[in-house]
């Protein structure tokens, strides 16, 4: 746990909240258990929450976190200026920042809020009214530390405990309705998502021809309707996966677009989703989903989210970086094996309707 460094004025001082979120939808997902205790804690303020346009997709239409958005976007001084403009006219009491990067510590004190809590860390210590220290080692380095319990940390120390750690996401279904009903949907047999992609990350990617594998026998052993997912920038590297598969696709979205609302509603849909570490895990286990999640050369403890209904498929034990494409790493992502991570998929197929919340 982060240790706590400067103290908070009292809640009845804070009347306006701004709340700077991840850039990755999976941190952004993890954020959820502590802006649900910065919400029941601050409950008389108004909070706002600054984020990228995708992560607004993913938490921005949950009444239960915020009452309000800004957009933040990628882009040199003209667009840091532009935003902590915005954030000025906001005249927020608290500004709370969860990702660790310069810029965000920079956009809260040229906004002018009037407390900025955050970690210190990357030289923004000096513009943190309340700064943390991060969590580390006895030699002084950061440690492998939840980024769900990260956040925790944080509002913590602004006098909001948190509850519960469980993800939870809004979920808008009618956005997957037609798009299933269009593609033939039958609610009588499993729905499997399967999201081979890496979110930029060459060193989390399992083989295609594999992932292809284990749809093929959830097709044909179980009967299941199998999603492909893909981000739009993965579409063209996900494209073999579909290619090397025997069996219809119900959906491919190596072919067609798709949102970030859409997937939330797909995935509530899903009775499994395979994936490796990327946001649709975090999406996955805050819907509803059950989630196969393979870790090829990362720590899970890095990502740990605690989902009862997730089943971990890896080989890397004790976890040691790798460069990406060398023998080592190679293993590892042979050492998956197709059997593997079918069997996990098929125990939580194999879970009664009626038992689906917890673990098989």
């Amino acid at each position: 746990m982060g240790r706590r460094v400067a103290t908070m004025s009292p809640m009845s001082d804070v009347q306006t909240i701004l709340v700077a979120l991840p850039n990755w939808v999976g941190d952004a997902v993890m954020a959820t258990p502590a802006l649900r205790a910065l919400r029941a804690h601050y409950r008389d303020a108004l909070i706002t929450l600054l984020g990228r346009p995708a992560i607004l997709q993913v938490l921005g239409d949950d009444p239960r976190l915020a009452d309000a958005t800004m957009e933040t976007h990628k882009g040199g001084l003209l667009s840091t200026w532009r935003t902590a403009r915005e954030i000025r006219r906001g005249r927020f009491d608290l500004a709370v920042l969860l990702p660790n990067s310069f810029r965000s510590g920079l956009l809260a004190w040229l906004g002018r809020a009037k407390r900025r809590a955050g970690y210190a860390r990357d030289g923004r210590g000096w513009m943190l009214t309340d700064g943390i220290a991060p969590p580390r080692n006895a030699a002084g380095k950061l440690r492998p530390y939840p980024a769900r319990d990260y956040y925790i940390d944080l509002v913590a120390t602004l006098g909001a405990p948190v509850a519960s750690g469980e993800l939870t996401l809004a979920v808008d279904s009618a956005a997957a309705d037609a798009v299933l009903a269009e593609a033939g949907f039958d609610p009588d047999r499993p729905l499997v998502m399967i999201n081979p992609g890496g979110a930029n990350n060459l060193s989390k990617l399992w083989l295609a021809e594999r992932f292809a594998a284990v749809a093929d026998e959830l097709a044909e052993q179980r009967d299941a309707q199998i999603i492909l997912n893909a981000a739009p920038a993965e579409r063209e590297m996900l494209a073999p996966v579909s290619q090397a598969m025997r069996n219809r696709l119900l959906l491919d979205f190596t072919r067609r677009g798709n949102t970030l609302r859409q997937l939330k509603a797909l995935l509530a849909r899903c009775d499994v989703l395979i994936t490796t570490d990327t946001g649709a895990r975090h999406i996955g286990a805050a819907v509803g989903s059950a989630v196969v999640t393979i870790f090829i050369s990362t720590d899970p403890e890095w990502a740990r989210i605690d989902c009862p209904r997730e089943t971990i498929v890896t080989v890397n034990t004790p976890f040691m970086p790798v460069e990406t494409g060398s023998h080592a790493h190679l293993q590892m992502v042979r050492g998956v094996t197709v059997e593997m991570v079918r069997s996990a998929a098929e125990t939580w197929l194999d879970v009664p309707a009626e038992a689906k919340g917890g673990t098989p």
